[in-house]
């Protein structure tokens, strides 16, 4: 039985998660963590366990074997170095970490081997696709490529961490070093650069597409994400992947679905 805490666990992808970790027989949830004078304090998330402010995390952690984050990029710097410690996994899907923090969760897992998965993107679809992009940019080096991503109107981050990651993948595989974001005025002909379009509108779970355009032709590959279970059952496929892992390595989603 693998014991799972949630940080973020009463967000919208963070309270799936704990629903879905309650439906399995191969885990259960041990304990939940909001931010600090969080309203769901208090609040059940699984019978006899309750949300728990950061501050009490030392109690909460003490029966994890896995710790999953889902909380802000800002929150994420603020709490991860104190929440590792000896003999707890983890489990990361929350984008813009700093990279210094980054560079402290390495040593930290290398030093006392433990496990890592970070991944912007839990959703087995969008590896996929990261993949594919891949793919298509080594294949395409000479075809100009744009990134537009949709969401609700209630995400607070621009652009996706998806879209930023799509955008890394195509930069590393072609010599395209210049990533744009949006265009307004005179900006002139494009140069060898990627351009990533945020739209936020409605209830739109999740939907990004890659364009690559040639002289007579294009290709466009789109992920589209019609729940956030998708997101949420593949955290679940990351927890069971690391949590019985000790190897001292930080992870990507790709070697948890073998990509």
């Amino acid at each position: 039985m693998i014991s799972v805490v949630v940080g973020g666990a009463t967000g919208k992808l963070g309270s799936l998660v704990c629903s879905l970790i309650k439906m399995r027989d191969d885990m259960r949830l041990v304990g939940g963590l909001v931010s600090a004078g969080s309203e769901s304090a208090g609040r059940e998330i699984a019978p006899g366990v309750q949300a728990r402010e950061m501050g009490s995390r030392d109690e909460v952690l003490s029966n994890a074997d896995v710790y999953v984050d889902l909380t802000s990029p800002t929150a994420i710097g603020m709490n991860l170095p104190s929440i590792m410690r000896p003999g707890l996994n983890y489990v990361i899907g929350t984008t813009g970490i700093p990279a210094e923090v980054m560079a402290e969760l390495r040593s930290h897992v290398q030093k006392h081997g433990s496990s890592a998965v970070v991944a912007p993107n839990f959703s087995v679809g969008v590896n996929v696709f990261f993949k594919t992009c891949d793919m298509l940019a080594r294949s395409l080096k000479d075809y100009d490529v744009e990134i537009v991503e949709v969401h609700h109107s209630q995400k607070k981050d621009a652009p996706s961490g998806t879209a930023r990651r799509a955008a890394d993948i195509i930069c590393e595989a072609t010599d395209v070093g210049q990533i744009i974001y949006g265009r307004e005025g005179m900006v002139g002909a494009r140069g060898r650069e990627i351009g990533i379009h945020s739209v936020r509108a409605g209830d739109v779970v999740g939907e990004h597409t890659v364009i690559f355009a040639g002289k007579k032709e294009r290709i466009e590959l789109t992920h589209r994400a019609h729940s956030r279970e998708a997101f949420a059952e593949g955290c679940l496929l990351a927890v069971r992947w690391v949590a019985g892992r000790k190897d001292g390595m930080v992870h990507s989603m790709e070697e948890v679905l073998g990509l």
